[in-house]
């Protein structure tokens, strides 16, 4: 069996947000097998039900990685009768799949999601609360203990937790270090007014000092950097509308427009090209994840460049990113599935998947061991996650995410393209946002 697979996202904000809207209208894609461990020997139809015991999975495309295959292999031989039928799915194909499922009654045991739908799908009932597996396992899993606070935070619903996070990545800087050597800058900027600074020296020749995201999702850093925040779960309203806020945006239009140290990011819906310009030497600074790091090492190899951590105005900050996994509340097998769930997330076998993917992980122990802060390209990252956040955690639980992230993307384009006022704009959406909520 040939099975063709798209490179996945893994990237901040934008998965989440296009998945959202876009799900529900694409034409899904799968691939069943028996086990992961032989997707040769052909598959089978899951429409028309499964054995008692076989455990049915749905998993992104691009995280099926080796060492999760060898983790069932040993599950199934460690439950003698047990087969585990794995899915594989792009993100969009994914969503269409389940809410298919979750509209017949017919779920998948476990199931691999982007960021965003555990909230959403733990507000309206398809989800199994993991609150007696946690209790009873607390012990031997490490959960919650070991994982980076906020990631709980953000999959707890009504006070149970319905999610686990499998994956964690965070934004950092990542810079050209022989553009720095030739300009005489000998550390990285730790604030704003030195990194402007630095960009200026850097700015010239053809290349500038930084290059920016037209995706949305990449200004939320410069936000939790300046104490701003989307959304107050108190007062139940969007908190844009105040100049720390006005100061994050304009900060980065302001880079584009009038410091002229950073082009206009070219609109094409993908979210890739300030990388391009950083590894064709014409961008001195990104700001990116560690999805970037292999496009940069396989097409630019002998560039000279290193990650330095996220900046700092108010507070140091940047945001976080990754998939989760959940149960549906109408698994057949939810034993089975919180059983190879802990398999999966145990910290040798997020080690391996580091190592083999360059993944990055929500234990804080994987952050902390010997072989993470051995990896030049991986270390910073093991830091960075111990200040991320996730800029929208209490939104999502709102069920109104998606209206408002479109609503913030529009803002945003206003002000990096039009040159709209950073203040007008976010007073707009502001209003208009909480109208929405409401």
């Amino acid at each position: 069996m040939t099975i063709s697979i798209q490179h996945p996202d893994e990237r901040p904000a934008l998965t989440r947000r296009r998945v959202l809207k876009l799900g529900g209208a694409l034409a899904s894609t799968a691939f069943a097998v028996p086990t992961i461990l032989s997707a040769c020997g052909g598959t089978n139809s899951l429409t028309g039900g499964t054995s008692d015991k076989t455990l049915r999975v749905y998993w992104n495309a691009g995280h099926a990685y080796q060492v999760y295959k060898k983790v069932i292999e040993q599950f199934e031989q460690d439950h003698q009768g047990w087969k585990v039928k794995l899915e594989l799915y792009q993100w969009p194909d994914l969503r269409t799949k389940l809410m298919a499922n979750f509209q017949a009654n017919d779920t998948p045991d476990l199931v691999e999601e982007p960021g965003g739908w555990v909230q959403e799908f733990g507000l309206t009932g398809k989800l199994r609360s993991l609150q007696d597996f946690i209790n009873k396992d607390k012990q031997s899993s490490g959960f919650p203990d070991d994982w980076q606070d906020y990631t709980v935070q953000r999959n707890t619903v009504n006070g149970e937790v319905y999610g686990v996070q499998l994956h964690l990545t965070c934004t950092l800087c990542f810079y050209n270090t022989e553009m720095f050597e030739k300009a005489g800058i000998k550390t990285f900027p730790t604030t704003w007014d030195d990194f402007l600074a630095a960009c200026k020296e850097l700015t010239g020749k053809g290349v500038y000092g930084v290059a920016l995201n037209q995706d949305a999702g990449y200004a939320w850093p410069w936000f939790l950097q300046n104490g701003a925040r989307i959304y107050d779960p108190e007062k139940k309203v969007l908190d844009l509308d105040n100049e720390r806020a006005f100061e994050a945006l304009q900060f980065q239009s302001d880079l584009i427009h009038k410091h002229k140290v950073a082009p206009v990011p070219v609109a094409t819906g993908s979210y890739d090209g300030p990388q391009k310009l950083f590894s064709a030497r014409r961008a001195a600074i990104i700001l990116t994840g560690p999805w970037d790091i292999k496009p940069i090492l396989e097409g630019s190899k002998d560039l000279k460049w290193n990650i330095a951590q996220a900046l700092k105005q108010q507070t140091q900050a940047t945001t976080a990113a990754g998939s989760s996994m959940m149960i549906p509340k109408a698994a057949k097998n939810p034993e089975m599935a919180w059983e190879l769930l802990k398999r999966l997330v145990a910290l040798d076998v997020e080690l391996a998947a580091t190592k083999e993917a360059r993944m990055t992980m929500p234990r804080k122990s994987w952050g902390n061991h010997p072989d993470v802060k051995q990896m030049d390209l991986i270390a910073p990252f093991g830091q960075g996650l111990t200040y991320a956040q996730f800029s929208g955690a209490e939104l999502e639980k709102t069920g109104k995410s998606g209206t408002i992230n479109d609503l913030f993307n529009k803002a945003y384009q206003d002000v990096i393209y039009k040159q709209r006022p950073a203040a007008d704009a976010l007073k707009e959406f502001v209003a208009t946002g909480n109208k929405a909520l409401s």
